[in-house]
């Protein structure tokens, strides 16, 4: 499970599933059994559920998933065939449908399997916005934050001693808001790159049509607004920033 939330590294904007035959390898290869030919709405429901998952790790973490993430997970998991089922000695067990077992039907399986075994609280996300990444935590009163002290956690505790600990690119603990949708919010609920993104906010004519459209719809439903005083300072363009 953790290594299916961690295909896609955010800070650096590279997605391990790029193609629908991406998807088909890490299965083959991570999860050990062969799946069938994979189509684009089937890479596009495999990143809506990793990104779904990847929110309620956060919430394990004590952090506020951004707007919507529960409905849009609810909805992933509509579409994702799941049966329980009575195995050959008589035990339950969650399969899907037919009889080849859908891909992701085999991540809730372990998904349900960790939960079972109380195992699954310990599966959290990174508290750097920037970072998110799926970590274990392994200490013994589950008050882990960050994916790695010597990383993320030391750059925490430079902030604090800087006397400004939460930097805008950290996620507020137990604030009880849902945190504003940033680019990486929108790339993962369209299930695109921070690039894509990028090119649509920005009117970029090279954008797939189909593409564009689940930006689009993406950023109407994370509310997003795009930094306008941001953009102008890349582009040296201050007009619009001025006239929002």
């Amino acid at each position: 499970m953790r290594d299916f939330v961690n295909t896609v590294e955010w800070q650096e904007d590279n997605d391990s599933w790029t193609s629908p035959a991406d998807l088909e390898r890490w299965f083959a290869d991570r999860a050990g059994f062969i799946v069938g030919k994979q189509t684009e709405g089937n890479l596009v429901l495999a990143r809506r559920l990793r990104e779904g998952l990847r929110n309620v790790l956060l919430q394990h973490a004590d952090h506020e998933p951004v707007a919507g993430a529960e409905s849009d997970l609810d909805d992933v998991l509509m579409q994702i065939p799941l049966r329980l089922r009575v195995g050959d000695e008589g035990e339950l067990a969650l399969r899907g449908d037919g009889d080849r077992l859908d891909p992701l039907a085999h991540i809730l399986s372990a998904v349900d399997a960790s939960r079972v075994g109380g195992e699954w609280e310990r599966l959290k996300a990174c508290a750097r916005d920037s970072c998110r990444w799926a970590y274990w935590d392994a200490s013994r009163n589950m008050s882990g934050r960050w994916c790695s002290m010597s990383w993320c956690g030391n750059y925490a505790k430079m902030r604090t001693r800087s006397g400004n600990p939460l930097a805008a690119e950290e996620l507020a603990p137990g604030s009880g808001e849902r945190r504003p949708a940033r680019l990486l919010d929108v790339a993962a609920r369209a299930g695109v790159s921070i690039k894509t993104v990028s090119n649509v906010v920005n009117g970029a004519s090279h954008v797939a049509p189909a593409t564009r459209l689940r930006v689009e719809a993406a950023i109407q439903e994370l509310g997003f607004t795009p930094n306008l005083v941001a953009r102008a300072l890349r582009t040296g363009n201050f007009g619009s920033a001025q006239r929002s």
